[in-house]
């Protein structure tokens, strides 16, 4: 639920965010290294006692382990199920979730800090883990405690993939949290200026965001957000993709920005209605395209939509 702030404190609460939390995202191309923004109550979003972090992307590795469709269900209750599940999530235990799941554990179910399953996978970028929550009826239009979506956690930890996939499967690109961001401008204000956080902005771009919305308390826009911040790279970013035309072409645009390797034409291309599946008259998709010409950030958007 949102609640109500005066604008003073709402101000203090981004002031505060702005100078404490660049910090707080992950290590370009890792998972989080550092405890994220704190939930009201001060359970932290992105930690769990106990739990390492830095989990690679599935934990479970016994090959043993029973079929989920066979093995029998604990005498345990639907709060236990649930329960297990969120913690199989906070470790990235992805046959342990898909087991707890088979046995009606719930993916949308919160605990007393509006954390579900499904809302970890997005803030800890577990890609594997968030397709399986979506598998099983993941409400991409879930809020947190912020009332903040999936996307918006996502971008706020520069998670380019997990970005991507809740673009392709229907989350709201511009939802407005209660601090008064959307997913594109918490990448910038509480980001960092770095490729990966280059490359949500391109993804967010690619799936639809708005260019020139202005955050509901600062009224600046993702642009003024980087120049505000000193972010050159970002800035630099979105001046492109704020000032170039949708091309008349997506298909061949996107073709042509694969083949030469330039990332932000491959999002502008995309954001005109490209297929991210779109093939040269060779055979080769954009993404093969970019690949060979080893141009990783033009893949990676095309990726990450899709392609």
């Amino acid at each position: 639920m949102r609640r109500t702030r005066t604008a003073l404190t709402t101000t203090a609460c981004i002031a505060a965010l702005a100078i404490g939390l660049s910090g707080c995202a992950p290590e370009p191309g890792g998972p989080s290294a550092q405890p994220g923004r704190s939930e009201p109550g001060g359970s932290p979003r992105t930690s769990a006692p106990g739990l390492d972090p830095s989990a690679p992307e599935s934990t479970v590795t016994d090959p043993a382990r029973p079929d989920p469709a066979t093995a029998a269900k604990p005498d345990i209750d639907q709060a236990e199920l649930d329960r297990r599940l969120r913690d199989a999530a906070w470790a990235n235990d992805v046959a342990g979730a898909e087991q707890l799941i088979a046995w009606g554990a719930d993916v949308n179910a919160t605990d007393e800090t509006v954390q579900s399953a499904y809302l970890i996978a997005t803030s800890e970028g577990r890609t594997e883990l968030l397709q399986l929550t979506l598998d099983h009826g993941a409400d991409v239009n879930a809020l947190d405690s912020w009332h903040g979506t999936g996307l918006i956690r996502a971008a706020e930890r520069g998670h380019w993939d997990v970005s991507g996939a809740l673009l392709r499967a229907g989350v709201s690109v511009d939802h407005v949290n209660n601090l008064g961001f959307q997913a594109i401008h918490e990448a910038v204000w509480l980001g960092r200026d770095d490729p990966t956080y280059h490359a949500t902005l391109r993804v967010l771009v690619a799936g639809g965001a708005a260019f020139d919305t202005p955050s509901t308390v600062q009224w600046l826009t993702p642009l003024q957000m980087a120049e505000q911040r000193g972010f050159a790279g970002s800035a630099a970013v979105l001046r492109t993709l704020t000032s170039t035309p949708l091309p008349a072409d997506p298909a061949a645009a996107l073709l042509a920005a694969a083949e030469s390797g330039d990332p932000d034409a491959v999002a502008i291309a995309l954001r005109a209605g490209a297929d991210p599946a779109t093939k040269h008259s060779s055979g080769a998709t954009a993404r093969e395209l970019a690949e060979h010409a080893g141009a990783a950030a033009a893949a990676q958007v095309i990726r990450a939509l899709g392609g």
